[in-house]
């Protein structure tokens, strides 16, 4: 693959994904390697990392561009209800099923189907959809009959499906039917460098759809952006955008406009003397008193726990930037707990 090619096959193919951090532009010319085949794929990445953007560019740059895409979120959808909604029911198959109906492969025959949060797929569905993969025919409910199918299988997923099948909770033979081609969507603060070309972009987009006059961010909603760990990625932070945008008072947005979750704005003073905001660092506010170390003399137990207990609690706010939610999962505590600790070490 010649990767000057990249950017042509970019803007035909991949416009929406935004971004020129390496682990970006590995995973478009995995993608454009690949689309045109009808290998399986798997794109893993956290939640809001743009998985689907990358499964639409791969169906476009194929032979399967004129035929359907279709989604599932497999998530999304009742274990008791996932078999006829993937692969269809024949009419009296059950109660209430007063007509036939095609499941989701049925319906991408020729395309390609989207298999996303494939990682939360019970046990059973796993070794139906097995099935569907070695067979390439599906077998409606109520029905003695298999029907062929032609999709391409693109498959996406946040968890880490390798520890799954260690732990017995995700089928090896269909793992390896899936990961044909794995591709590895980095996190948004893995990619700092790309926030801000991303921001400006959203900004435009719902100027656009919503008619408000805002050019941009200033340096001080440049940074602030900077300085944020995007728990949600690139879903968070366009739905930021956003909402800004709708409340925008001026041209430019600044820190102060974005209202970034746990970011407090503080001033400081150029070399002309005009304030500047300047957003605090996540976690840099959050932090906890912390008393002296006891010695080893005192042999205050309690003290020595008490400590030992404030320091892991500044690191879970800092690692999660603020959210108590996310910082009592890293602790192990119910969240109650945690902001009730917090209460009494800040008195």
């Amino acid at each position: 693959m010649q990767p000057s090619t990249l950017p042509t096959w970019r803007s035909q193919f991949a416009a929406e994904i935004v971004g020129e951090s390496s682990a970006i532009i590995e995973a478009l010319e995995t993608i454009q390697y690949v689309a045109n085949t009808d290998c399986n794929i798997l794109i893993t990445g956290e939640t809001g990392t743009g998985k689907e953007l990358f499964a639409r560019a791969a169906h476009r740059a194929s032979s399967r561009r004129g035929r359907p895409f279709i989604p599932v979120n497999c998530a999304a959808i009742p274990e008791t209800l996932l078999e006829t909604e993937l692969f269809g029911h024949v009419k009296g198959a059950f109660t209430g099923a007063n007509n036939a109906r095609p499941g989701r492969f049925m319906s991408a025959n020729e395309g390609t189907i989207f298999l996303d949060e494939i990682g939360d797929l019970p046990l059973a569905a796993q070794a139906k959809l097995l099935r569907v993969l070695e067979e390439r025919t599906v077998c409606p409910v109520g029905s003695d009959t298999e029907v062929p199918v032609d999709v391409r299988i693109v498959a996406a997923t946040h968890r880490n499906l390798e520890e799954m099948v260690a732990q017995g909770k995700f089928r090896a033979d269909l793992y390896f039917r899936l990961a044909v081609v794995p591709v590895v969507l980095p996190a948004l603060r893995e990619r700092a460098d790309d926030i801000v070309q991303i921001a400006e972009l959203c900004i435009v987009r719902v100027r656009e759809r919503i008619g408000r006059h805002v050019e941009g961010l200033d340096d001080s909603g440049k940074a602030a952006l900077a300085a944020y760990h995007w728990p949600g990625n690139v879903r968070e932070l366009s739905h930021l955008i956003e909402r800004a945008v709708l409340l925008a008072k001026r041209s430019r947005l600044g820190a102060a406009d974005l209202a970034i979750p746990g970011q407090k704005v503080k001033f400081s003073r150029s070399s002309d003397g005009v304030p500047t905001p300047v957003p605090m660092a996540v976690g840099s506010s959050l932090r906890i008193p912390m008393p002296e170390l006891p010695t080893s003399d005192t042999l205050d137990l309690r003290a020595a726990l008490e400590h030992l207990e404030r320091d892991l609690i500044d690191r879970a706010l800092t690692k999660a930037g603020g959210n108590r939610t996310e910082a009592a999962a890293l602790l192990g505590l119910n969240r109650t707990t945690l902001v009730e600790k917090l209460r009494k070490y800040a008195a």
